[in-house]
C-alpha cells in the first residue's frame, strides 16, 4: 500500500479465529445432539422410581431431562452461531475499514 496505510492483520486473524470457534461450538452441539439421539437410554442420569411411586413419574421425569437436553442443543447452537457470525463480521470490517480508508471522501 503506497499511502502508508496497512490491512489490520491482527483484526482479521481475530476474526477468523472467533469464526473457526464459533464453528468448533456447532460441531461439537452437533457430536452432542448425535450422541443423544444413538443414546437407547434417554433417561439415564434420573435415579430409578421406587416401588411405591406411580409409574408416570418415571416417564414424565425422562420426558422433561430429554425436553431440557433438546432445548441445551438449540441453545448452544444459536449461540455458535452468533458467535460465527461475529467472526465473520470481525474479518469483513477489517477489510472494508482498509478499503474505505484508502478512498479519499467527497464532501
Amino acid at each position: 500500500m503506497p499511502d502508508g496505510k496497512r490491512p489490520d492483520l491482527l483484526a482479521r486473524l481475530l476474526g477468523v479465529l472467533t469464526f473457526v470457534g464459533g464453528l468448533a461450538i456447532i460441531a461439537f452441539v452437533l457430536k452432542l445432539g448425535y450422541g443423544l439421539y444413538t443414546d437407547p437410554t434417554l433417561g439415564h442420569g434420573l435415579k430409578p422410581a421406587k416401588p411405591t411411586d406411580p409409574v408416570w413419574t418415571g416417564i414424565v421425569g425422562g420426558f422433561v431431562s430429554l425436553v431440557v437436553r433438546i432445548l441445551l442443543l438449540f441453545l448452544g447452537s444459536v449461540c455458535g452461531s452468533l458467535i460465527a457470525n461475529k467472526g465473520l463480521r470481525l474479518y469483513v470490517g477489517a477489510l472494508t475499514s482498509v478499503q474505505s480508508a484508502s478512498r479519499p471522501t467527497s464532501e
